[in-house]
């Protein structure tokens, strides 16, 4: 049976856009690649023309991909991998916490805003802390006990944290040793902090590859505007990998109206559409995809129900653990829960309209949770029903449950899109542009994900 892998071609003859790409020589360069587009065996080949070079990844999957291709000579790591070895030769007896700023402080939102103001490479002003709290959608009164966890962690430097492996050489103005080149993968999802980074490490050449239309993680902190900020900042040529060797010409028609540039010589491609009320006999090795969380927790529970295999993410099952932890607390019948779900629900869109920010994050949350509620047939059900999914999560299974962001970045002969309508419905919901662009983003990566054939569950 085949396995999914990492996006990626594995053509040897490079197309005259990626040949263009290879013989660049440039002192910066952006090259925007669309989904499938060889962009891997592009940048291996023009590594082979440099005996010391990085290559920071956007996560370890990446890094795990990439590292048997390099020449010898080449690293790469991690942005945080990277920082935090630069922040070891100066504190070399500090230890890593990911938690370390989560153990600060009294308030849950004052200290979850501290990672996300370094993320965006805030400053000490009140105009800095404001942008950061209207970025990710957090009352301003949280900032100045925010302030003071951030001060107070930065001055332990016997721990570290992953936002302090970066910020600690932007601070201090620390510098890596240098490089001939430095290749930088998925930047469209860069956060201020990582491109400010950048700076710590000397180098002749530095390439940027990415696809404006795949940036989906603006809701974690990435700069939705993260290639535009390149561009401003570094004024690179620009090159285009346009063509796709993944998807065949009739899966890229389903996207031509987001990425008009994109092409496909690829041809035996399949389309179709079904029902979601019917009882779909899912192969044993596809990608069930989905934009929320509540398509998938109904599934889930019945493949459980039916015996049969699958796979989720692990950290899907941890975030649904504390979300069912926080509003089912005390409750000991469905009812109770389902009161206290809806209760919980109005609260926070109450709170989000009032400051005008999007709630398509929060109708996620609370459908899943009621999703869950409403297959179940008692309390003890919805146990037995978490503690199977634990079993399942991250498995061998080539039957994977997925959110969209999930699957980007990876591929799949056969992929299920349930309700591919929700994101025009969560496009419609905000007002905010670059979220309306990213609802576009997803809808593309989803589609893009298909080798041979996409499926629309309506």
């Amino acid at each position: 049976m085949k396995k999914f892998t990492l996006s990626g071609n594995q053509q040897h003859n490079l197309t005259v856009q990626q040949q263009a790409v290879v013989d660049s020589n440039e002192p910066t360069v952006i090259v925007n690649a669309v989904a499938g587009s060889g962009k891997t065996a592009t940048l291996m080949h023009l590594a082979t023309r440099y005996r010391k070079g990085i290559y920071l990844a956007f996560n370890k999957a990446i890094v795990k991909d990439v590292v048997p291709k390099l020449p010898i000579g080449w690293q790469c790591k991690t942005f945080n991998a990277f920082g935090l070895a630069m922040t070891k030769k100066h504190y070399p007896y500090a230890s890593v916490n990911f938690n370390k700023y989560s153990n600060l402080g009294v308030h849950p939102s004052a200290k979850a805003l501290v990672g996300k103001h370094m993320n965006m490479n805030g400053n000490i002003s009140k105009d800095s802390w404001k942008e950061t709290c209207d970025r990710f959608k957090v009352p301003y009164n949280f900032a100045a006990e925010a302030k003071d966890i951030m001060q107070e962690g930065q001055d332990n430097t016997n721990v570290i944290s992953g936002e302090d492996m970066l910020q600690y050489p932007i601070d201090n103005g620390w510098k890596s040793e240098e490089y001939e080149i430095v290749l930088i993968d998925e930047c469209q999802d860069l956060n201020p902090q990582q491109i400010a980074f950048l700076t710590c490490i000397p180098t002749k050449r530095i390439v940027f590859v990415g696809d404006t239309n795949q940036a989906i993680y603006g809701f974690r902190g990435s700069d939705p505007y993260a290639m535009n900020r390149i561009r401003e900042h570094y004024s690179p040529v620009e090159y285009e990998l346009t063509e796709s060797f993944r998807c065949p010409t009739e899966l890229i028609a389903t996207v031509k109206h987001i990425v008009p540039a994109i092409t496909s010589n690829k041809t035996g491609g399949q389309i179709d559409s079904i029902n979601g009320n019917a009882d779909i006999d899912f192969p044993d090795e596809c990608f069930i995809i989905s934009r929320t969380n509540n398509n998938l927790v109904k599934l889930a529970y019945k493949f459980i129900q039916e015996n049969k295999h699958f796979s989720i993410g692990g950290t899907f099952i941890t975030q649904l653990k504390k979300d069912l932890n926080r509003v089912f607390h005390g409750a000991n019948s469905l009812t109770a829960m389902r009161d206290n779900v809806i209760k919980q629900y109005e609260k926070e869109i109450t709170r989000a309209k009032g400051h005008k920010w999007s709630i398509s994050g929060i109708e996620n949350k609370y459908d899943s949770l009621l999703a869950i509620i409403n297959v179940a047939k008692s309390p003890d059900d919805i146990s037995a029903f978490v503690k199977n999914l634990a079993m399942h999560s991250d498995s061998a299974s080539c039957r994977k449950l997925m959110t969209i962001h999930a699957a980007k970045g990876l591929e799949s002969p056969t992929v299920y899109f349930i309700k591919a309508d929700t994101c025009d419905y969560f496009k419609e919901k905000t007002d905010i542009q670059w979220e309306k662009q990213q609802e576009d983003n997803l809808y593309y990566v989803a589609c893009t994900r298909a080798l041979d054939k996409l499926v629309f569950v309506k």
